[in-house]
């Protein structure tokens, strides 16, 4: 049986009127802060910066389901479970209550994350390092980076090479949240002579880098003969460097700063060629 899609944007006008909750419930009625926005469960309201905001009963469930996994990613199956309990729904239904979510959230509603073949997740910071990954990508700073980690070999494992501090620190968070392994490092010639001795799924290589530079890296593995999957990122790319870069295969070639869904996409892509 299929079900329709249900209107997000009737609201009942009284409590009473109200048709009883099939959805994700709180245990209690404490408010979620999550950047300027604040939602009440038990009155189901989302608040920015104190001011109610529209949003439907159904776009209410699944911020609620995004929200109690703190960051995490939540798979279509968990949604479909928690906020169409007991109910056989299209996909297209779900894609059309994050669209209402993020209209929800106005010019903020890129906090809700697609992450490609995997479900959705609620980035609650809204800051990130200067110079990192765009400001809308909510990625808060890691108090560490530059340590390679040990490989789950159930796992994709990221290569992640750029002298910025900042950057790292940012896109290591990101990719550590969606549960990839990250290999993090400022120059080539640290992760030449690092331990680390498992090869990368994936390649993300600055173009501007100390001593050798990322075009000229891809270069040498070329030469010898690895076909390693890469994105280049860069903050001060011309049109040459980025035909140069895909020219010799590859997989993207992005600006800085980095959106994270951009990002992200780039990698799924790289990691499943």
């Amino acid at each position: 049986m299929q079900v329709p899609f249900a209107n997000s944007t009737d609201r009942p006008k009284s409590r009473d009127a109200q048709p009883p909750h099939h959805g994700p419930r709180e245990t209690g009625d404490d408010a979620i802060s999550f950047g300027r926005f604040c939602a009440v469960p038990h009155s189901r309201q989302l608040l920015m910066d104190g001011r109610p905001r529209e949003i439907g009963g159904r776009a209410f469930d699944l911020l609620m389901v995004l929200l109690r996994h703190n960051g995490g990613i939540v798979s279509k199956e968990e949604i479909f479970d928690e906020v169409w309990p007991s109910m056989v729904v299209e996909e297209c239904n779900l894609r059309f209550q994050i669209g209402s979510l993020r209209r929800a959230l106005g010019d903020h509603g890129d906090m809700i994350k697609t992450i490609v073949r995997r479900g959705y997740m609620l980035v609650r910071d809204d800051t990130a390092p200067q110079g990192g990954l765009a400001p809308s990508l909510g990625i808060a700073p890691q108090p560490t980076i530059d340590i390679v980690e040990k490989v789950d070999k159930d796992k994709p494992y990221i290569v992640l090479i750029d002298d910025d501090d900042g950057v790292r620190r940012a896109i290591t968070g990101l990719l550590r949240s969606v549960g990839h392994c990250v290999g993090s490092f400022p120059s080539v010639k640290a992760y030449e002579e690092s331990d680390s001795v498992h090869r990368a799924d994936c390649l993300i290589l600055d173009v501007g880098l100390p001593g050798q530079s990322g075009l000229d890296f891809q270069a040498e593995l070329m030469k010898s003969g690895l076909r390693q999957r890469i994105v280049f990122i860069s903050g001060n790319a011309d049109i040459p460097m980025s035909v140069r870069a895909m020219k010799a295969g590859a997989v993207e070639f992005l600006t800085k700063p980095v959106r994270h869904q951009d990002l992200l996409s780039a990698v799924d892509m790289a990691i499943n060629a």
